[in-house]
C-alpha cells in the first residue's frame, strides 16, 4: 500500500497563479513611486493673483462668519480617474440675513468691476457664475452658491479657481 502518492502539479491552476503575481505586481508598480511632473503653480504665482482679485476683496454688509480659504495647485496621482493638476483657488464663505437677491446683487456688481464676464444664472434667476481670463492668459471661473436657503442666516460660498500651469 502507497501512502505518498506522488501527485501532478495542477497545470491551470498554477498557470493562473503566476498571471495573478505578475498582475499584481504590475498594479504596484503603477500605483507608486512617480514623480511629480513640473506645472501647478510654480511659486504661487497664480493663487496670489486670484487671491488679491478685487471680487475677494469685501462682503456683503451684515455678513457674518466669514471664513477664506485659499488652496494651492494640487496635482492628483492617476488611478482609475486621469491624473493632473487642479488649479488653485479662493473660496469664502459666510452668513447673511440680506434677501438672496441683495447678495447675489453685490457680487454681480463687483465681478463686474474686476473684469469677470456673466456666464450663467441658476435656480434662482440670478446670475451665480462668471468666467474671466487673466492678463497672462489663465482662465479662471467664478461660481456663488447658495448653500442654506431656509436659514434665516443664509450660508453662502463664493468659489474661484484658476487654471493650473501644465509644464
Amino acid at each position: 500500500m502507497r501512502f505518498f502518492a506522488q501527485r501532478r502539479p495542477n497545470a491551470p491552476a498554477s498557470l493562473l497563479a503566476g498571471a495573478l503575481l505578475a498582475f499584481g505586481t504590475l498594479v504596484v508598480a503603477g500605483c507608486g513611486g512617480s514623480d511629480t511632473p513640473s506645472g501647478g503653480d510654480p511659486g504661487g504665482q497664480r493663487l496670489n493673483q486670484l487671491s488679491s482679485d478685487g471680487v475677494f476683496a469685501s462682503v456683503p454688509d451684515g455678513a457674518t462668519h466669514v471664513d477664506t480659504e485659499r488652496r494651492g495647485a494640487r496635482y492628483r496621482e492617476p488611478g482609475f480617474t486621469g491624473g493632473g493638476w487642479d488649479g488653485p483657488t479662493v473660496t469664502v464663505t459666510f452668513r447673511s440675513a440680506s434677501p438672496p437677491a441683495d447678495v447675489y446683487g453685490f457680487y454681480a456688481r463687483r465681478a463686474e468691476a474686476a473684469g469677470w464676464k456673466p456666464t450663467a444664472a441658476g435656480a434662482l434667476g440670478l446670475t451665480d457664475r462668471w468666467s474671466k481670463t487673466y492678463p497672462n492668459g489663465v482662465p479662471a471661473t467664478l461660481t456663488l452658491s447658495l448653500l442654506e436657503p431656509a436659514s434665516p442666516e443664509r450660508v453662502y460660498r463664493l468659489s474661484g479657481g484658476v487654471g493650473p500651469a501644465t509644464s
